[in-house]
């Protein structure tokens, strides 16, 4: 058995692995939403609570579940999602300055535009791969 080949067995056990660990860590971040989520009854009752810090806890939770989803899917789609998700709590959550709101809504501007010029997402990557295949059938 060659060296090269003994370095893809190790790598792919490796990557196994890390798949498993990333299964995990998903698995662990859903049951914390969901403790999260229980709370939901005793805030809505409790007359004290300001909407803001609802909104933040509905917020955190929506967070957390696209974190898993980024974890499972593994496109750039989720990745930028969970960023969009993550800036834009922060903007409704936080009350910062002008300048501070500005910046948070050039972030979110800039990872839409990101999202829709950059880079294809995997539904037009396989469209793209459908009309190449036809293209090269016709040759």
């Amino acid at each position: 058995m060659d060296m090269n080949h003994l370095l893809h067995k190790v790598q792919a056990v490796f990557f196994r692995l890390a798949m498993w660990f990333e299964v995990v860590f998903a698995l662990v971040i859903f049951a914390g939403v969901v403790i999260h989520l229980t709370h939901i009854p005793g805030i809505m009752l409790n007359r004290e609570t300001e909407f803001i810090d609802f909104l933040q806890f509905l917020l955190e939770g929506l967070v957390g579940l696209e974190l898993i989803m980024m974890l499972c899917r593994h496109d750039l789609d989720s990745i930028i999602e969970v960023m969009i998700f993550t800036v834009t709590k922060y903007l409704v959550v936080n009350h910062e300055s002008a300048v501070g709101i500005l910046i948070g809504v050039a972030a979110v501007a800039v990872l839409f535009a990101i999202r829709k010029f950059l880079f294809l997402s995997a539904e037009e990557l396989a469209e793209r791969k459908k009309h190449a295949d036809y293209i090269q059938r016709d040759k």
